[in-house]
């Protein structure tokens, strides 16, 4: 044996007797390798298994996501390969089409609002005049009110709607307690425009457990989830009614389509019976049907957020602001500052909606446009109904407006307490009521008219007097030149009255 080979078997005989040799590498047949992928792709999609794990997934970026985001993750997914097994193309393919995905995402994103901006009707007065609206009581108002209307109640204030179809607010109550337990009580406050509201109560059962925000079980979100996958439902858009008794919740759902340029469109509404803990799913709601709106809130902002696309491009309404309208107030003193879009409003027969005035995108701020999105009836898959009525007559901003009011109407002794203008909205073509008053009560209301001249009213419609350049206009229904009972006023409005008489006898009496 040759002196090389006889050193390499003594080394090698030296090293097994110490133990001291490698073990040979384990074989995974490719069976082990797909189960074992099999089992952690099982263990990743458990979440799935929770409807409400699984709308979120579906609605936020499957659908959601839509194309763009499809785009990306093949980029990465391709790069990812390519660096594994070392081949430069395939990782620079990877890099390009994820690169891609960046302008994708504005191009869907903008043909999504182009969609929603597209869906809405131009009218200009000669066309179409807006529609004629009935007055109510302002929201503030409403809102504040129901703290003190839910005495005896032990929860939590909710969100406060109006609710058109009866002329009255409610608020949700919420039930305390771990993970969220469902509503305490729905409290309908019919407000008249002057004055304390009275508070009525629909209280919920124990079973109906269930509430938009609620956690686990308590959760109204996974329960709408498990009905169908893709509906969406927000806290802001939920609201509550009572029916005969019973108390309801309303949650108006939307779902998105077109995976290219995804986008919402209405989908019906989801009712909740606070007695027995029921749902039911409607795809179509009549005008009457409901109190309250069948298209969301949040439909209707998501509208108004796309008409700032309105005759321009994405250069001159991103970057330049040159072009489109907003629904945004631009004034730190706005009188509708709380509540300055999305007025719910009465108009025609039993039909209501969203108004929301406009001004241009530029520096501006005339009111020179008003939306109207119909939510007094939805067939799920069908666009919201909306008209952008172009104003023959623009007006000021809010903020100046009110300042004419407090100039036209200086003598009211209530500016020293406190008064102030509380909430300008439409009341017609040419017509726009301003409510005035503290925080809990409306003291005095004022028309406004296209020519720039005014009327004070009292809180429930009787005319007192017209600013000094007001020509006879049309009132609102209930005023007129009637008399008026003294004791059916307020003690702020018998001293307005009182101030009137007053002024119109000092301009009666002859000068020499």
């Amino acid at each position: 044996m040759p002196k090389d080979e006889k050193d390499e078997k003594d080394e090698k005989d030296a090293k097994d007797a110490k133990g001291d040799h490698r073990k040979e590498p384990i074989k995974v047949s490719p069976a082990a390798t797909a189960i074992g992928l099999a089992i952690v792709a099982a263990l990743l999609a458990l979440p799935l298994l929770d409807p409400l794990t699984r709308a979120r997934v579906f609605t936020g970026i499957i659908m959601g996501g839509g194309f763009a985001l499809a785009l990306a993750v093949l980029g990465v997914i391709t790069l990812l390969t390519g660096l594994a097994v070392k081949k430069r193309l395939v990782a620079t393919i990877g890099v390009v089409v994820a690169l891609a995905a960046l302008p994708m995402s504005f191009v869907a994103n903008w043909n999504a609002q182009a969609h929603l901006r597209d869906t809405v009707k131009i009218v200009s007065a000669e066309q179409e005049e807006l529609p004629q609206t009935g007055l109510r009581a302002p929201y503030l108002v409403a809102e504040r009110q129901a703290s003190s209307n839910s005495s005896g109640t032990v929860g939590d204030i909710g969100a406060t709607t109006y609710l058109a179809g009866e002329n009255q607010y409610s608020t949700l109550v919420e039930r305390r307690g771990w993970l969220r337990p469902g509503y305490e009580t729905v409290l309908v406050q019919r407000l008249e425009l002057t004055g304390q509201a009275k508070g009525e109560r629909c209280d919920f059962s124990p079973e109906a457990n269930k509430r938009i925000n609620g956690f686990l079980g308590n959760s109204l979100k996974r329960a709408i989830a498990s009905i169908d996958t893709g509906l969406i439902a927000k806290d802001v858009d939920t609201w509550g009614y009572c029916s005969q008794g019973v108390p309801m919740i309303v949650v108006p759902v939307t779902k998105l389509v077109n995976w290219f340029a995804p986008h919402d469109v209405p989908a019906g509404v989801v009712l909740y019976n606070g007695s027995t803990g029921d749902l039911e799913y409607r795809q179509e709601v009549n005008s009457g049907d409901l109190p309250g709106p069948a298209v969301s809130i949040s439909q209707s902002r998501r509208v108004n957020k796309s008409l700032e696309t309105l005759n321009g491009n994405w250069w001159t309404t991103r970057i330049l602001k040159s072009t489109g309208i907003s629904d945004e107030p631009k004034d730190e003193d706005d009188t509708n500052l709380g509540s300055h879009s999305n007025f719910s409003l009465s108009y025609g027969t039993e039909q209501f909606g969203f108004f929301s005035p406009f001004t241009s995108r530029a520096s501006s701020r005339t009111i020179d446009n008003v939306a109207v999105l119909d939510s007094s009836h939805v067939t799920a898959g069908q666009d919201a109904s909306v008209a952008l009525h172009q104003l023959a007559t623009p007006r000021q901003s809010n903020a100046a407006t009110a300042d004419r009011i407090k100039a036209d109407y200086s003598s009211l002794s209530d500016w020293a307490t406190g008064m102030t203008v509380m909430e300008i909205v439409p009341g017609g073509e040419g017509i726009w009521h301003a409510s005035i008053g503290q925080k809990q009560n409306v003291n005095y209301r004022v028309q406004l008219n296209a020519d720039g001249s005014s009327c004070l009213l009292t809180a429930t419609g009787n005319k007192l007097r017209c600013s000094n350049d007001a020509e006879t206009g049309e009132l609102p229904e209930g005023n007129g030149d009637a008399l008026v009972d003294p004791s059916s006023l307020s003690t702020d409005e018998l001293k307005a009255l009182h101030e009137a008489i007053l002024e119109e006898l000092y301009q009666r009496i002859p000068t020499e």
